[in-house]
């Protein structure tokens, strides 16, 4: 894999005293592949959520990812040069699959996609046009597309962010309601919220919408024209109501006039869409279809629509299967999609939650392969929920497990990842020897590991802690200065590896990780250990983290499941 970029600072001696090494990139992390599948991939940007999630989604499944160069995918506020990527894209033609990012491809990465300034419509229908060439020059090689449905709030970015985020949210909200719904009640309110809004900054966010609208429909008529193979339109922050309501039903209509409710999902999401179709290339690569079934700890998901989303549970749980390349089962299915929900009443909750990790274990004991999705908290785990697994549940036996940031995120990634661990495991590792499918085991060890550790142990303990700190400097946490960077770069790592190292130690090293099946054998190696672990702000802010922790794997076992 080419590295995707530099972080603030690759070497922390606070990390020396932790007795962990640091690999210079997320590669590192990544073993080769077994058969040789190489995936060509555009992300949406060059945060962790779309590198390093979808190369350890498809090392686990033994394919490796390819990425543009760093310097043309951009950083933080620094747009990437989508005209340099088109170029790269068509050069990469010995690759086996191409999943874009068409807000990388015509604007420059997601938050340049909520600017107008990023491009004019005709330049970036000039810019996408490079997939009808990639098309022409591989008719027959898969071609995944997404984009999103632009979110209600602007990036919260420079002076007055916070304000301008949080009035344009409300302004497209009582927009909808009051122009589109004749809600009159709320009239008021929106004029009074619109008249803090400087004219210059709501023409702008409205150009952007109308520009990133009309590419979406030019997407659908080119999944239509089999330019594309599938196209997922994820919508990004919204709720019940917005600006967004509109464009979506407007897509919605154009797929079904068009007949391609095969080729294009529309769901809510953003920054998981990279490992979901990363999935879905294994699948059609494997020649599997994974049949899923779904359980709620507390109430169903017909019944829920978490927050950011405007679609129900079960709704969006149903797409982004489907996305990923798998289907829905009642009975009998292949893997068991566990979700975590509110409960009716708090009183309720204790209860909910130990009959829920009841039935995981039970299911890990009957062997079968099981998902978590901890879709209940807002940007990070359940720790509720992540204290009863810890004591009674064998993490390194789940398929994969994600509480990371919102609902619909933590599902494309944990479906992703789990789905492709499947398939991997499914297809008999396409005939390869028990010891090539140890590099793909322990890519999906290290992973798992990754995942706990991210949404709990970061997002619950140490990232509040990062906040306090930086704010008791007087630092703004999501634009930090360099050396203000540099400063909570070490404050995080300093923290943050020991409570890898410790997760590790008690809750996967000794235990035992499936490397490949054959028939009704099941052979597993034995997780050794922690040999490095990666930490690091990939941006000049605490709302995310690099964390890339390797683990070392025995193999053989004395014993097979």
């Amino acid at each position: 894999m080419s590295e995707p970029r530099t972080s603030i600072s690759r070497s922390l001696t606070l990390l020396a005293s932790a007795c962990l090494a640091l690999p210079a990139t997320a590669a590192a992390a990544a073993p080769p592949p077994d058969d040789g599948a190489e995936l060509a991939l555009v992300p949406l940007d060059d945060r962790p959520a779309n590198l390093y999630f979808p190369t350890m989604t498809a090392a686990s499944a033994g394919v490796e990812t390819v990425f543009p160069p760093s310097d043309l995918i951009g950083t933080f506020t620094t747009p990437g040069d989508g005209d340099a990527v088109g170029d790269w894209l068509l050069e990469q033609e010995d690759a086996d699959g191409y999943v874009v990012s068409v807000s990388m491809l015509a604007y420059g990465g997601l938050i340049a996609s909520r600017t107008g300034t990023a491009a004019t419509e005709a330049e970036a229908r000039e810019r996408v046009a490079v997939l009808r060439e990639l098309r022409a020059e591989n008719p027959g090689t898969p071609i995944f597309v997404y984009d999103t449905i632009q979110r209600l709030a602007l990036s919260a970015l420079g002076e007055n962010a916070e304000l301008y985020y949080t009035l344009i949210q409300r302004w497209a909200i009582l927009t909808d309601r009051v122009e589109n719904l004749g809600h009159e009640e709320l009239r008021a309110e929106l004029d009074s919220v619109r008249a803090q809004i400087p004219d210059e900054i709501l023409e702008d966010y409205l150009a952007a919408r109308e520009r990133n609208h009309q590419i979406n429909r030019l997407l659908i008529e080119w999944a239509a024209d089999g330019v594309v193979d599938h196209l997922i339109l994820a919508q990004d922050d919204a709720a019940p109501y917005g600006l967004h309501r509109a464009e979506r039903e407007e897509l919605k209509t154009l797929v079904a006039e068009l007949g391609v409710e095969g080729r294009v999902q529309i769901f809510p999401g953003a920054d998981e869409v990279d490992a979901t179709l990363v999935s879905r290339f294994v699948q059609e690569r494997n020649g599997t279809r994974p049949t899923v079934a779904v359980e709620y700890s507390g109430i169903d998901g017909s019944r829920w629509t978490a927050p950011f989303e405007d679609t129900t549970s079960d709704e969006n749980i149903e797409r982004h299967v489907l996305a990923a390349g798998g289907a829905m089962a009642t009975a009998a299915p292949d893997i068991h999609l566990l979700v975590n929900t509110p409960s009716a009443s708090a009183g309720e909750r204790a209860a909910d939650l130990d009959s829920f990790v009841a039935r995981i274990d039970e299911l890990e004991e009957r062997g079968e392969d099981v998902i978590v999705l901890d879709a209940v908290e807002v940007n990070r785990a359940d720790h509720a929920l992540i204290e009863r697994l810890e004591a009674q549940v064998d993490l390194p036996g789940l398929l994969s497990y994600s509480g990371w940031n919102t609902a619909g995120n933590a599902l494309g990634i944990s479906t992703g990842h789990g789905f492709a661990r499947w398939s991997y495991l499914a297809s008999g590792t396409r005939g390869s020897g028990v010891p090539a499918a140890l590099d793909p085991a322990q890519a999906h060890a290290s992973y798992l590991l990754h995942r706990f550790v991210l949404d709990d142990r970061w997002k619950n303990d140490v990232q509040p802690a990062a906040y306090a700190e930086a704010r008791s400097q007087g630092w703004n946490v999501f634009g930090l200065a360099e050396d203000q960077a540099v400063t909570m770069e070490g404050f995080v790592a300093e923290r943050l590896a020991p409570l890898t190292a410790d997760f590790h130690a008690d809750h996967f090293a000794g235990h035992e990780v499936v490397v490949a099946r054959r028939g009704a054998q099941t052979h597993t190696a034995t997780i050794g250990e922690l040999t490095s672990t990666h930490i690091a702000l990939p941006w000049p802010r605490l709302f995310e983290t690099e964390l890339e922790p390797e683990v070392a794997l025995t193999w053989p076992t004395t014993s097979d499941r």
